[in-house]
């Protein structure tokens, strides 16, 4: 069933049969796909079966994490004790989740995407970017370029500035909470290579 959300003055609709985002009715990519035309789609060679099970059980750990976070609901299950854990360690406060952010040229959204949670901490100053992972092994070269364009993506779209950016690494026992290097030049020299490829048709906005 088609999400859609007002984001300021926008409409955002997201297809999740499809993984296909409009804005006010125009298509655009999403954050993932951006990464991909830049890095390659990960995991090409694995067989089909065996991401399929893979990603049921990351959306069922994003859904526990949801289910705590929205309504207090706490399951017992060994990676869910390990996100309790590394919140209660590192006094992570969850202030948003499921964050959805426009990134912009200028004043024409070219990409929307989604996020796992804005959060603060005692530990940090300002606000973080924070993103779960479940993967067994993170490819950190996607994951920099990811959390760095939801940064900007979240800046442009709500006016808040993002100070750091986090990943929650969490597999059966094994849990970490990763720090995430800001690299605004990164993502600069990526949405320049991204509209090389795929100019604005301006039509669209007359």
């Amino acid at each position: 069933m088609k999400e859609s959300y007002t984001i300021g003055e926008h409409v955002v609709s997201f297809e999740p049969s499809t993984h296909q985002y409009t804005i006010d009715g125009i298509n655009v990519p999403s954050v993932t796909q951006i990464i991909d035309e830049i890095l390659g789609k990960p995991y090409k060679n694995v067989n089909p079966e065996i991401l399929e099970i893979a990603a049921k059980k990351g959306t069922n750990l994003h859904d526990m994490i949801e289910r705590y976070e929205r309504f207090g609901q706490k399951t017992y299950h060994v990676e869910m004790q390990g996100y309790i854990a590394l919140k209660n360690q590192y006094q992570i406060n969850v202030l948003k989740s499921e964050q959805i952010v426009i990134i912009y040229d200028g004043a024409i959204p070219i990409a929307a995407g989604r996020f796992d949670m804005v959060v603060a901490s005692p530990y940090m100053e300002g606000k973080g970017i924070v993103d779960v992972k479940r993967m067994a092994h993170l490819d950190m070269k996607r994951l920099t370029l990811q959390l760095n364009l939801y940064k900007l993506g979240y800046e442009q779209t709500y006016k808040e500035n993002i100070q750091y950016l986090k990943c929650l690494h969490i597999r059966n026992r094994h849990k970490d909470y990763i720090d995430i290097p800001i690299d605004s030049k990164l993502v600069s020299n990526v949405i320049s290579t991204h509209l090389r490829n795929h100019p604005i048709d301006y039509t669209l906005y007359y």
